[in-house]
């Protein structure tokens, strides 16, 4: 099984993350278990990237690559030009939304309750990093599928294979009635997920493989569409969503076309 593993570790990630985390989001569906029931179960199978990647990592590599693995979440010496692009891309890219929305006859977005809260943003924030996904996935995603895809295909092709992964990996909790993933247009999210990846991969490169920077953006990304008005339930049409959607492809052809697709960056690629 070793053997076999370190002769596909990419596929060997894929199976076991696939399987692990559909065993128990299966649990929480069969069960028909409520969300207070079902949140630690839920958690667990979302964790299965970044377990997974540890795994295959230990089997494949041993202790020394395992410590390289776990080292990617402490650079966090990146220049403050990638903070602001992990934090503030997020929202400029939903306002936009927003504002396309309105622009074509679409309701005048409220943010009393944003205003009134704002200075929750901070906490909810890092409680996203820790149980929101972006720790449970991104050692997974980008600190293994992505350098390990790197070596045979340039960034671009890593960051869509990587795309359509993630974005099937999320299947079932769409079944699940009480999931963020429940009420969303499939077709938008699986969309969604591919500019995403084509975005985090250019953080990530860019800071020299920064899981830590990568679980910024992600986080950041999961916060604002929560407190902005952009989701189908909080804006009362997909619409929102479609041209934040759009704005996101706009954004990764822009990546694309300055940074180049070999490794999305201008030097040599590092991750």
């Amino acid at each position: 099984m070793k053997k076999l593993i370190g002769s596909h570790p990419v596929i060997s990630f894929i199976v076991l993350t696939f399987a692990f985390t559909w065993f128990w989001w299966g649990l929480v569906l069969v069960l028909h278990l409520s969300m207070t029931a079902g949140y630690i179960p839920f958690i667990i199978g979302a964790a299965g990237p970044s377990l997974m990647a540890f795994l295959v990592t230990a089997l494949t590599g041993g202790k020394q690559d395992v410590r390289i693995l776990w080292d990617r979440i402490l650079k966090w010496r990146v220049g403050m030009v990638w903070y602001l692009a992990a934090l503030f891309i997020p929202a400029i890219v939903v306002l936009g939304a927003l504002g396309l929305n309105t622009l074509f006859g679409g309701a005048l977005p409220d943010f009393k309750l944003l205003s009134a809260q704002w200075f929750l943003i901070p906490i909810a924030l890092i409680v996203g990093m820790l149980l929101g996904g972006p720790l449970e996935e991104e050692f997974g995603w980008r600190g293994f599928a992505v350098v390990k895809l790197q070596q045979k295909y340039n960034a671009f092709t890593a960051s869509m294979i990587v795309g359509i992964i993630w974005g099937a990996w999320h299947l079932p909790a769409f079944l699940i009635p009480w999931s963020t993933q429940h009420n969303l247009p499939l077709f938008l999210f699986l969309l969604h997920d591919l500019a995403l990846s084509v975005i985090f991969t250019w953080i990530f490169n860019n800071t020299g493989g920064s899981i830590l920077m990568s679980m910024l953006a992600h986080a950041a990304f999961n916060l604002t569409i929560t407190i902005l008005p952009v989701l189908p339930s909080t804006a009362g049409s997909q619409l929102p969503l479609a041209y934040a959607v759009m704005l996101l492809y706009v954004l990764a052809l822009i990546v694309l076309v300055v940074f180049g697709p070999k490794t999305l960056t201008h030097e040599v690629r590092k991750a």
